[in-house]
């Protein structure tokens, strides 16, 4: 699956029919790739990975994104663009996860394959967390 038919909540956005330029340039090797390294491997029989279901807020939610950064590998923001495809930018990182409101759609599943790559239950389990935030909140 592309990119931008990954990020979208119901399929591929149909609006983006005219970005073959864009998952072309996000398939493209770069020079010098960001080697994903193996999530610290937690001691057994304990659960060391920051979990969202337990954010209650959305500066939690935001708390616990940003320890999970710290689990997941410590990336840094241009990290995290290159990682999860450029589909979101290094500032655009920087701006949500140093700041205080709940973040969106596409970019909460930007960071979860930026963080963990192509795992569907852990993109699962934030979308479940940030949707009840974000119906508690009243969006």
């Amino acid at each position: 699956m592309t990119p931008t038919g990954v990020l979208e909540p119901t399929g591929p956005n149909r609006a983006l029919d005219g970005t073959v330029w864009l998952d072309r340039l996000l398939s493209t090797p770069v020079a010098a790739p960001v080697e994903r390294s193996r999530p610290v491997r937690d001691i057994d029989g304990y659960e060391h990975r920051p979990n969202p279901v337990h954010a209650r807020t959305a500066a939690e939610f935001l708390l616990t994104m940003r320890r999970y950064l710290v689990w997941a590998g410590d990336w840094s923001y241009r990290e995290l663009e290159y990682l999860c495809g450029g589909a979101v930018k290094h500032t655009t990182f920087r701006q949500v996860l140093e700041g205080d409101r709940l973040p969106g759609y596409v970019f909460l599943m930007a960071f979860v394959t930026a963080c963990a790559g192509e795992d569907a239950a852990e993109r699962s389990r934030w979308f479940t967390a940030w949707h009840r935030i974000r119906r508690s909140a009243g969006r």
